[in-house]
């Protein structure tokens, strides 16, 4: 028994032990060990923690021509490890537009968990400071020197990706405050970027030098609790986040401000730990390099989840308060200076109890800086395009009500604009490879949607299905007008609009204007119902909500939506294939709701499945 055991391990490390990967392997461990123990420090380990290594790159580089069973080996183990980490942590993102809907989804407790488990291990280890620093020297004997220098390996590849990602993360938020607060451009912002990393730089070579690593570790269990103080902030109204982790993961539920400061206390808390258990002692080291990557790491993650992070999150909160659709603005009346902006300047305060603003400036606004605009003369050509709509200051002044003619005004014009502009990104998108049973889906009023998305599946696309493709909503239609849409859209009750392929962009601007109809008449009841849509030539318009607990939808096999995530009243406009005018008839044996079926069999926005690497 014991003879065949052993017969058998033989017979599979000769089977991995052939010639060349057994010489050069033995050949590397043998000079490491002879070697490896006469160097005074880690700086003259170097060679010994980089030749294997470049001995296994030097295999892989040549697996593909050669039978190398032993380096075919690692890569297999790698590539299924990575496999089953990927089925394990597939992320799913869905939208939930109705968070407050009974059965409510569980909260997203993932980050939670991961954090208390960090917070844990980091009371364990606290008391046992330097702990895989002391494990370095201890191994750093004859016959342990190649576990040294591979575990050395380990945490010198950590901490340099560590301080990569912390750098470019510093650098990026530096750039991004630049451009957002003080509109600075080419030279001149990477000159203010030089002198931000300067003065940072400078400030942890101070503190290093004043209060060690110690005093590192103290900022950053300051920094875990920054998140209690200071959080993102979220709009009035707006979607939660559904999550699913796994491929066959059930959703939940989170605020994107939950989401950001999870993940910020579970990076801070990692930074924590690993400069915990890395930390030098007293006296003198073997380990220069160690101590100052040790160094650099915990200072560089120090200042990133500090002053960084207040940056960071005070950029985002003002941004986010200009761009995401859910958040009011005050509406803005923009005048020339005349005889018009005078009587005008007479009556702001009835304007201003109306809602509106007055500005009155000679240079011309834009669209981000205006809602209508008065005081043009008929005959005056524009000097730029101004998309904006041109009121008679008698049309309100005169009225009773100047902030209902206002807003009448103000609402007509952007509901005609958004249709062209609309119209004109469906146009520009559309596919091109006929009617499959797929289609477009719009959320121009969604802050976390960027763009047009799509329901297909084809392999053969560059675009993965589940990014946003052609023009971004902000780019087409601006922050007011996506406003615009975003009041729209909550007094329709509709969350999502989706179009199938065969609906002509056209088609689709009739549903829009009956939608922007009703909203500027203010028709009740103010939820909009299919029995608004009907008459539409060529269309049929259905409304569905779909929820994430459910297992299908009435009437619709129940494996169509089982791996819909997201929460939602869809709009769905598609083809009348009972219409008279159609020219293209139902196939034999298609019914008239099966384009409905077709319409829902991927509906934004499902699992993700897992892929190979």
């Amino acid at each position: 028994m014991i003879g065949t055991v052993l017969n058998s391990t033989l017979a599979r490390v000769r089977r991995y032990l052939t010639v060349p990967e057994a010489p050069l392997l033995f050949a590397a461990v043998l000079m490491i060990e002879m070697l490896g123990p006469h160097v005074p420090d880690d700086v003259a380990d170097i060679p010994f923690v980089l030749v294997l290594p470049l001995l296994f790159m030097l295999g892989c580089s040549v697996v593909r021509y050669r039978h190398l069973p032993l380096t075919q080996a690692v890569v297999d183990l790698a590539t299924g490890i990575a496999e089953r980490m990927r089925a394990r942590l597939v992320l799913s993102l869905g939208l939930d537009f109705h968070p407050e809907r009974s059965p409510r989804l569980p909260p997203f407790l993932g980050l939670r968990r991961a954090t208390l488990t960090l917070l844990l291990a980091a009371f364990v280890l606290l008391p046992a400071e330097g702990i895989l620093h002391d494990l370095l020297a201890v191994l750093r004997v004859r016959y342990l020197y190649t576990v040294y220098s591979l575990v050395l390996g380990v945490i010198w590849a950590g901490l340099l990706a560590g301080i990569a990602v912390q750098l470019l993360a510093i650098v990026f938020t530096t750039l991004e405050v630049l451009k957002g607060r003080l509109r600075l451009h080419g030279a001149s912002r990477i000159a203010m970027l030089s002198v931000v990393l300067t003065v940072v730089a400078t400030l942890a070579v101070l503190l290093d030098r004043a209060v060690g690593s110690q005093g590192c570790l103290t900022v950053l269990g300051f920094a875990c609790l920054l998140p209690f103080v200071v959080r993102p902030i979220e709009p009035p109204r707006g979607p939660w986040l559904n999550i699913a982790l796994g491929q066959d993961a059930r959703p939940t539920t989170a605020r994107l401000s939950s989401v950001l400061s999870g993940i910020h206390r579970l990076m801070v808390l990692e930074a924590f730990l690993i400069v915990c258990v890395l930390q030098p002692g007293a006296g003198p080291s073997q380990f220069t390099v160690t101590d100052m990557l040790v160094r650099v790491y915990g200072w560089t993650a120090a200042w990133l989840f500090t002053g960084g992070a207040l940056t960071a999150i005070a950029e985002f909160n003002r941004r986010r308060r200009l761009g995401d659709p859910a958040f009011d603005r005050s509406r803005v009346l923009w005048a020339i200076p005349g005889p018009e902006a005078t009587g005008l300047e007479s009556e702001r305060g009835a304007i201003e109890r109306a809602g509106w603003r007055l500005v009155v400036q000679n240079q011309m606004p834009s669209p981000e800086d205006a809602d209508l605009l008065v005081g043009i003369p008929p005959g005056l050509a524009l000097p730029g395009q101004v998309p904006l709509a041109k009121v008679p200051p008698s049309l309100f002044l005169l009225s009773d009500d100047p902030g209902a003619v206002l807003a009448a005004a103000d609402e007509s014009d952007r509901a005609q604009r958004a249709c062209k502009a609309i119209e004109r990104v469906l146009t520009s998108a559309r596919p091109q490879l006929g009617e499959r049973g797929e289609g477009t889906f719009l959320v121009p009023h969604c802050w976390l949607v960027v763009g047009l998305t799509r329901d297909d599946d084809r392999a053969n696309l560059d675009r993965p299905p589940a990014l946003s493709f052609g023009q971004s909503y902000q780019a087409v239609l601006g922050t007011r007008m996506r406003r615009f849409l975003a009041e729209v859209m909550e007094r329709s009750g509709v969350d999502v609009l989706y179009i199938e392929d065969s609906v002509t962009p056209q088609q689709v601007v009739t549903v829009l204007e009956r939608i922007f109809e009703r909203h500027v008449r203010r028709a009740e009841p103010a939820t909009i119902s299919e029995r608004d849509m009907v008459g539409l030539q060529g269309l049929r318009v259905v409304l569905h909500d779909v929820d994430p607990e459910t297992d299908g939808l009435e009437g619709v096999d129940s494996h169509v939506t089982r791996n819909a995530i997201s929460r939602a009243r869809i709009m769905i406009v598609g083809r009348d294939r009972n219409d008279d005018d159609d020219d293209d008839p139902p196939r034999e044996g298609e019914s008239s709701d099966d384009w409905l079926r077709d319409a829902l069999t991927r509906v934004f926005p499902r699992l993700q499945p897992v892929t190979g690497i």
